[in-house]
């Protein structure tokens, strides 16, 4: 199998470059560098776990549901170009990845991990800024160090928990930002990661002042991983860069620009720490050892894209329009109510962005609102369903129980979605809709 993995991974890294040399000239169909990474997605089904096949086969059958009610009701579409919509997200996924091999925080083996309130506070705020661009690995590192100590405690997994998904807010290194732009390329970024980072605030002020309240004790004593802020600048070189690349290149989807930016970058730093012959190396075995790793949410998200334009089809099929006729504050509102919902019975966001994204189209939402809609509901959703991916990883990890982290966590989903609606409304009045 290890064969197998170090030739998808070879497979994503040619999708990527296909998908990256096509952005800046046609030299190649659009379609080939899907292709490439629809081969990797079909080697790594093979080595996921039993939950996860059976999650993306349930997937696939719905997708080709939807896909056969399109065909009987004369709304198929070219299904080339259906299998390539979330393209872009993947491969910008494929770019942060590589990030792991020089942006990890360092330190926590042998420092001494900082305690009390102000601890917690370093520790939230530099796991959030960390983890927005090199997402879930920041979690497992600060896990990884504090399970030596003992049991995960609730304070730990709150934190480990809302400071990640809270990143997607903003972020534009996750994958919510990723499936959100497939939708809303003409979204204002001076409104939405401004917005974004708002939410995000207030994320981390309700968990330190519930945390405050539930148990001072915990608190107290609550053991943090001692952050090193000062390597930070790689990630605030990467934000600037992306800014500069889509000003220069206005035409060229942000997705695209991130993936590019995370590569290049990466791969400079890398050289410029270990020299080019070690550097390489590094390079290659990262291509054929971790890029396979991201077998889940490959599958999830190609699979994702699928579902969402058949049952999108479906529905113009069957004559069901979206129920409603103008996007504002309200709607935004009870549509991530409904997203929210969805996620506790097990629908990850972007399946739900996928599919609602596709069926609001129709009546030409305004995409600034729409973005900040769907992000919230994925650093919202993601922190309290018990099928979400860092939920996934802590139980099967650390063998957390998914119905503590539920249950930690609704309080504050509850808060946030409270926090959210205002929000909505705030940008909806804002935007005269």
């Amino acid at each position: 199998m290890n064969a197998l993995r170090a030739i998808a991974g070879v497979a994503l890294f040619v999708g990527f470059v296909v998908t990256l040399v096509n952005a800046f000239t046609p030299f190649f169909s659009y379609w080939l560098g899907g292709a490439w990474l629809w081969l990797a997605g079909l080697i790594l089904f093979f080595d996921l776990d039993a939950k996860q096949k059976t999650l993306t086969l349930l997937i696939a059958s719905l997708a080709c549901v939807g896909w056969l009610v399109a065909w009987q009701t004369g709304q198929f579409e070219d299904f080339i170009g259906v299998i390539s919509v979330n393209q872009s997200m993947v491969v910008m996924l494929i770019g942060v990845q590589f990030l792991q091999l020089v942006a990890l925080p360092t330190g926590g083996e042998g420092e001494k991990l900082p305690k009390g309130e102000s601890g917690f506070i370093k520790s939230y705020v530099g796991a959030h800024l960390f983890s927005s661009v090199i997402n879930l690995s920041v979690v497992l590192l600060l896990a990884d160090r504090w399970i030596k100590e003992g049991p995960l405690t609730a304070t730990q997994l709150k934190l480990l928990t809302r400071t990640f998904c809270s990143a997607a807010n903003w972020s534009p290194f996750f994958a919510a930002f990723a499936a959100t732009m497939v939708f809303t390329p003409g979204a204002s970024l001076m409104m939405v990661i401004p917005i974004g980072l708002a939410m995000a605030s207030a994320a981390f002020v309700l968990t330190w002042l519930e945390v405050r309240n539930d148990n001072t004790a915990a608190l107290k004593n609550f053991v943090g991983y001692p952050m090193h802020f000062n390597a930070l600048w790689l990630p605030a070189m990467l934000v600037l860069l992306v800014f500069v690349l889509h000003w220069l290149l206005p035409t060229i989807k942000v997705l695209l620009l991130i993936a590019l930016s995370a590569v290049l970058l990466s791969l400079v730093v890398l050289i410029v720490r270990k020299g080019l012959y070690q550097g390489g190396l590094d390079f290659q075995s990262h291509v054929q050892t971790k890029l396979p790793n991201m077998k889940s949410e490959l599958l999830l998200f190609l699979i994702a894209g699928v579902l969402g334009a058949g049952v999108a089809s479906a529905l113009d099929g069957l004559s069901i329009a979206i129920p409603m006729t103008h996007f504002d504050g309200m709607s935004a509102s009870i549509t991530l109510f409904c997203i929210l919902t969805l996620a506790v019975v097990g629908v990850h966001p972007v399946i739900s962005i996928a599919v609602i994204g596709h069926w609001i189209s129709g009546i030409q939402p305004n995409e600034t609102l729409l973005a900040l809609m769907f992000l919230m509901s994925w650093a919202i959703g993601a922190a309290f369903s018990p099928v979400s991916g860092v939920s996934l990883a802590l139980q099967g990890r650390y063998g957390v129980s998914g119905w503590s982290l539920f249950r930690w966590n609704l309080g504050y989903a509850i808060k946030m979605y409270g926090a959210a609606c205002l929000m909505l409304f705030l940008v909806s009045y804002l935007l005269k809709l």
